[in-house]
């Protein structure tokens, strides 16, 4: 017991000095609601940051509240709203440490869940033939790691030796040891690569190398949705990695493998006599459509892994997620707010938003729920993008009315902070605090020919079918530039 005291009483020391040493990002709008959710989150996500103190180095809490663990679906998907708010080592050592554990002795899998102590969490974990792991986890990493790229201009996720090597094992090895591409994955065992120990029980049974995120429905999975979308964002980001780094030739062969696997999503996925997509295959050949038993979809990992182009189908998707998103558990819930943001519902996004920090949402305190509310809002409502390959900002206005306002300020993004503030949908003021130039990319709605920057006419041009129009211009270091329609 004093043992355990004093641990706890470490862990709580190090949440309190780090999160005192992050004030960073700051938010304020018209919705008195949705400012005490951003703050409420922020303060809940810092409070799940640790130092650098633990063995494992800098980490934040990713799985089941109080586990000290974080899991490679976790992280992943809180990746952005930890860089947003100024974790950056954090995220860098926590997807290092996921690299540096892939081995083929686990099949080229890593350790799915790992501990403060650099350890893989014993609840997960037994050894290295037996214990959990859900196949889309590598995928994940891989295309969560571009997105960093992108975010931060850090490449150390392009260059990294042992992140390299985690990217071509992921996309070659791990690919063909799973049998996980469209050529193969429909005829492939469920129960692959399991070794029984002499008293021919495993405690993990066929956990090691389930392919899906999915861990219900009505009986064993053999294939689902998300495991499809993750192959074809992780080859997508894998093909730009190879590209940004001079590799021509592998990036054009990843590109093409993203089509074809684009193309099966297509083909096997998409039920046309329905209208709509199939979600999980059963080993008897049934399927489930949008619903995972009462409490689960899957389908919105084709917009979270962008694997779907065709309008008509995002909609189809984002339709029934509107429709029954109420239903669903917080992990799954989690992904909403920026997929309503980004289809025409700012609305709903926002009252979600609030929701999910209410004390009526008994399981508000799950980590996922309060880093991705940073993302939601800073890249959902605000519509802030990073692009580090052209030093360049884009920003979206997505409030729901003109008459509505919003302001972020100090972000982390491309290796400095800016504040973005929108008027409706006819203003957005940008402030670039850091020491480096950067091009801004100011999408406006519904604007004439020209905008105004800086109080001077300038062209715009057509984006999203006219629903947009933007312009691009230079934002000096310390300098305040301000976009509106005239």
């Amino acid at each position: 017991m004093y043992r355990k005291m004093i641990t706890l009483l470490g862990v709580v020391f190090s949440i309190v000095t780090f999160a005192q040493k992050q004030n960073g990002v700051t938010f304020s709008s018209n919705n008195t609601d949705l400012n005490n959710a951003f703050e409420w989150a922020k303060n809940k996500a810092l409070y799940y940051a640790h130092d650098d103190s633990d063995p494992v180095g800098f980490w934040y809490e990713a799985a089941l509240p109080n586990r000290e663990a974080f899991c490679m679906r976790d992280v992943s998907h809180q990746s952005i709203g930890a860089e947003i708010l100024g974790l950056s080592k954090h995220n860098f050592n926590m997807f290092l440490k996921f690299a540096q554990n892939i081995s083929e002795e686990k099949d080229y899998c890593s350790w799915w869940e790992i501990n403060r102590y650099n350890k893989p969490a014993p609840v997960d974990y037994e050894n290295d033939k037996d214990f959990w792991y859900n196949l889309p986890a590598n995928f994940d990493v891989v295309y969560n790691t571009g997105r960093l790229y992108r975010w931060t201009g850090n490449l150390n996720y392009l260059q990294h030796p042992d992140l390299q090597n985690f990217y071509k094992l992921s996309l070659n090895e791990y690919v063909d040891r799973w049998e996980l591409g469209f050529d193969k994955v429909l005829a492939r065992e469920r129960d692959m690569h399991l070794v029984k120990p002499e008293n021919g029980k495993l405690r993990f049974g066929n956990k090691r190398g389930i392919p899906t995120y999915n861990e219900g429905g009505r009986g064993e999975t053999l294939l689902s949705i998300d495991l499809t979308a993750s192959l074809i964002a992780a080859y997508k980001a894998y093909a730009d990695i190879l590209r940004l780094n001079g590799k021509e030739t592998e990036s054009e062969k990843m590109a093409k493998l993203a089509q074809m696997e684009q193309q099966f999503l297509t083909d096997f996925w998409w039920d046309a006599k329905k209208g709509e997509f199939k979600s999980i295959l059963y080993v008897d050949n049934s399927y489930d459509y949008f619903m995972v038993g009462n409490n689960q979809a899957f389908q919105h990992y084709v917009l979270y892994f962008n694997a779907l182009s065709d309008k008509e189908k995002i909609s189809t998707v984002v339709n029934d997620y509107i429709a029954n998103y109420k239903k669903l558990i917080v992990e799954l819930k989690s992904y909403l707010p920026i997929i309503f943001y980004e289809n025409g519902h700012s609305d709903r996004a926002t009252k979600m938003i609030v929701e999910l920090c209410s004390q009526e949402n008994k399981r508000r305190d799950y980590p996922e729920n309060s880093f991705t509310i940073i993302e939601h809002i800073t890249r959902g409502l605000m519509g802030i993008e990073g692009y580090a390959e052209h030093k360049m900002v884009q920003t979206y206005s997505r409030l729901d009315k003109e008459s509505d306002w919003a302001e972020i300020r100090d972000i982390s993004i491309l290796g400095t902070r800016i504040s973005v503030k929108h008027n409706g949908h006819s203003k957005t003021t940008l402030t670039n605090h850091g020491n480096i130039e950067i091009l801004w990319n100011v999408n406006l709605k519904k604007c004439g020919p020209q905008v105004l920057v800086n109080g001077i006419k300038t062209q715009v041009f057509s984006a999203k079918e006219g629903e947009y129009s933007f312009t691009t211009v230079k934002v000096p270091a310390g300098e305040t530039v301000v976009v509106s329609t005239i």
